[in-house]
């Protein structure tokens, strides 16, 4: 959920923001609602991504996706304002080359903000620029931390056998025949005639010819699996077959019997994606650890006067 640059498109208001103060105190640093809310505002652009506009009616274990947002943005504050303490001891200073680049974001920042909302913030161009500033500072100390991370192959194999077992429809197309009945109801024995149909085919009878005889109406072409359309039992047992086998499977629709006609790997691309995904979470793991290790005991407090004002519009 955390980033370590930040990407600022646009800032919201808060609800009830006429009270001056700050919002968070971080050791000695008091974090004011301009800073905290451009924090704020990230945390919003990555619930909504995950979760849609509807995920601020969910709760994580009885705390609202609001205040879980909330705290989020006070940890990626911490994270950044105990990088920025620690890199001059890391010999990381900003280039002439980041100060044209944090100007850049700087100005483009600045042109999403009206004046009402730069006022309502207590936002001007000197503190976004800071904000900016310690964003790329701490992006520096990341890299400083992760550069020199190696990929354990033995532990990533494991992974991505793992990754696979639980996944396979994204490595795989497979494309199936299927025949169906419908659950058992007053006057019907589809449960008997679905065992009987498999037992011909499992012996070599023609799947095509057993269609026919138990449901006549069945569709007889194959098709790509959608495994949106299936319970996770039947799509082990699908998983689980070779290209030309079959299985028998039940769930509350009915009684499906599957025959796997053809297997497609997807191609590499998508390993590499979950090789550079696992490699990005290793040095998050790595990252956070460091962080947490630097910041120590660091004292955090909310001004909850404040606090409670604060709202994702």
């Amino acid at each position: 959920m955390k980033k370590f640059i930040l990407l600022l498109l646009t800032v919201f208001l808060l609800t009830g923001c006429g009270t001056g103060g700050y919002v968070v105190k971080i050791g000695n640093d008091k974090i004011g609602r301009g800073e905290y809310m451009v924090y704020l505002k990230e945390q919003k652009k990555s619930f909504e991504q995950q979760g849609g506009t509807d995920i601020w009616q969910a709760d994580f274990d009885g705390v609202s996706a609001e205040e879980v947002a909330k705290q989020n943005a006070v940890n990626s504050i911490l994270m950044v304002k105990t990088a920025v303490k620690e890199a001059p001891s890391l010999n990381i200073e900003v280039t002439e080359e980041d100060k044209a680049s944090i100007e850049e974001q700087t100005d483009s920042l600045m042109t999403e903000f009206t004046p009402e909302e730069l006022e309502a913030l207590d936002l001007d161009r000197d503190e976004i620029y800071s904000i900016m500033e310690e964003g790329v500072i701490q992006q520096k100390v990341y890299s400083y931390v992760t550069d020199s991370y190696v990929v354990n192959e033995e532990e990533f194999e494991e992974y991505l056998n793992h990754y696979y077992e639980e996944n396979k429809s994204l490595f795989m197309d497979y494309r199936i025949k299927e025949i169906f009945l419908q659950a058992d109801a007053a006057g019907t024995a589809n449960a008997d005639k679905i065992h009987a149909a498999y037992d011909k085919i499992s012996k070599g009878a023609d799947f095509d010819s057993v269609m026919s005889e138990v449901a006549p109406k069945g569709n007889k072409e194959s098709f790509i699996l959608d495994p949106s359309l299936y319970t996770e039992d039947t799509l082990d047992k699908i998983y689980a077959l070779k290209k030309g086998q079959c299985t028998l499977a039940e769930d509350a629709d009915g009684y499906h019997i599957f025959k796997v006609m053809d297997i497609k790997d997807k191609g590499n691309d998508l390993k590499e994606q979950i090789r550079a995904d696992y490699i990005n979470e290793k040095k998050q793991e790595i990252y956070q650890a460091q962080n947490d290790s630097w910041a120590g005991d660091t004292d955090v407090t909310r001004n909850d006067t404040v606090w409670n004002e604060i709202h994702i519009q």
